[in-house]
């Protein structure tokens, strides 16, 4: 994973870390920007002509344009930022075109997905998080900035990294007995949460939902309820919760 400014072309770069042709572009939203650039400007623009003369409102005036300036700067340097998705992973490049970050999905130790709701006045707002762990401590927030199309890149992130982990962790179950996945262990034989357990043959139904992982067994309430912003790699919990791996037989 690259972290440090890369001046080379974008595309040299990707070339050069083997991620693949480009499967995807996102963008922030610059909407807001550009409307409180334009608001701000008019607004300085009104009061410098009416004015007068008078000193105070010259210097209201000249405030709200450099505010304008400032907020345009900051609307152009977003507009030029992007992040790139490959077939083998990701890189996002800044107003310059220069490369900020690059990391495939062999780079990636754990991505956690789940929704956070927040409660306002006299409604909610549901916002999607995603973060990718690298195996060198890194820790890419997708959430950040709020890209256009956020659940299509996250989706196709988790659906990426989770074809990497699936070998490593069906690996790790057929060497130990089990598969853990922070709070939650997987074994053949069910689902162990703390002190709360669901054995596979009594689990009548499994809720990823948006906020957590809920695991029934017949019961109104679910025997087991676990954040998912504390589950790493919940896609991959879930197949081996539907498909555990079974060691082939050596043949005779």
């Amino acid at each position: 994973m690259h972290s440090n400014v890369d001046r080379r072309p974008f595309g040299e770069a990707a070339a050069e870390a083997g991620l693949g042709e480009i499967v995807g572009r996102y963008r922030s939203p610059i909407g807001a920007d550009i409307f409180l650039t334009a608001v701000t400007a008019g607004l300085g623009l009104v009061i410098l002509l009416a004015s007068n003369g008078a000193g105070g409102a010259i210097t209201i005036g000249v405030v709200l344009l450099v505010l304008a300036g400032i907020a345009a700067w900051v609307a152009r340097r977003k507009a030029g930022a992007c992040r790139y998705l490959h077939r083998n992973g990701s890189l996002t490049i800044d107003h310059t075109g220069a490369v900020t970050s690059l990391f495939t999905w062999d780079d990636v130790a754990h991505v956690r997905v789940w929704v956070r709701v927040l409660n306002l006045v006299s409604a909610y707002v549901e916002v999607l998080q995603c973060r990718v762990e690298l195996k060198d401590g890194t820790v890419v927030d997708l959430a950040k900035p709020d890209y256009k199309g956020k659940p299509e890149l996250v989706a196709y992130v988790e659906k990426s990294v989770a074809a990497v982990l699936l070998p490593v962790k069906t690996d790790e179950a057929l060497r130990t007995g089990a598969a853990v996945f922070g709070p939650i262990t997987l074994t053949g034989d069910g689902v162990r949460s703390g002190d709360e357990y669901a054995a596979r043959s009594a689990i009548t139904r499994v809720e990823t939902g948006k906020t957590h992982l809920k695991v029934w067994a017949g019961q109104r309430k679910p025997v087991i309820s676990v954040r998912l912003r504390d589950i790493p790699d919940a896609a991959v919990l879930l197949h081996l919760l539907r498909q555990w791996p079974v060691a082939e037989q050596p043949k005779e």
